[in-house]
């Protein structure tokens, strides 16, 4: 059942997915760039991906088509599993096409070893899981309105930070803030290259894509339909 739901959403929704296609020319044609940062590259193309693929909840949600799937003899656990296996997979589907792309390209400098190296690797793996493990609930429970609401308050969160920094001259702290995330992740990058941090670090991811999992299916328990 998993598996003809997940071809469901692939028939129903093809139109998401090609839409992409622009984007994967811009990956392209950013790798003709000299030093063009193969590793962001492909952690942003993975984020596109399971972003594009939480959104078909949303998009079922807007057109009642998640009622009808509820009125299905399958769990509703089930049906949240295919959102969480439909997101991962089309992130990996995503950065497997930019390394693809950074791989074969006559044009890009990367060579193999760069392109698959494991901290590039466990990094988009990172970016994915946190992407599905952060949009899904919001989509599977309040639809399209959580979605553009998530990020919604992200940008209104953003914008207010500048705008007390820009005001009551906190520019100095908000930069300390903001190098020390950039400096954490640049540091978890650089340790992901031990094979026992990249263990951990993936086994933290899979708690976090577990309590999401779990949650997503008590918050849609919770839902009329």
């Amino acid at each position: 059942m998993l598996r003809r739901l997940l071809v469901k959403d692939l028939r129903l929704n093809p139109h998401l997915f090609w839409g992409v296609i622009p984007f994967f020319a811009w990956v392209a044609y950013a790798l003709r760039e000299d030093g063009a940062p193969a590793g962001m590259l492909m952690a942003v193309s993975g984020l596109m991906g399971a972003a594009t693929a939480s959104t078909v909840a949303a998009r079922e949600d807007r057109f009642h088509a998640t009622a009808l799937l509820a009125s299905l003899p399958v769990p509703r656990s089930t049906l949240v599993l295919s959102r969480y296996v439909l997101g991962l997979a089309a992130g990996g589907a995503a950065f497997a096409v930019a390394a693809a792309l950074a791989a074969a390209l006559p044009w890009s400098p990367h060579p193999l070893a760069v392109v698959f190296d494991l901290r590039s690797v466990m990094m988009a793996l990172v970016v994915v899981g946190i992407a599905v493990a952060v949009l899904l609930p919001a989509a599977l429970r309040f639809g399209l309105t959580g979605v553009v609401g998530l990020f919604a308050v992200l940008q209104v969160a953003g914008a207010g930070l500048f705008f007390i920094s820009s005001t009551f001259g906190y520019r100095q702290p908000m930069r300390l803030v903001f190098g020390g995330v950039a400096s954490g992740i640049l540091a978890l990058h650089a340790r992901l290259s031990d094979a026992g941090v990249a263990a951990l670090v993936a086994a933290a991811l899979g708690c976090a894509l577990w309590a999401s999992y779990r949650a997503s299916v008590w918050l849609v328990g919770r839902r009329d339909l």
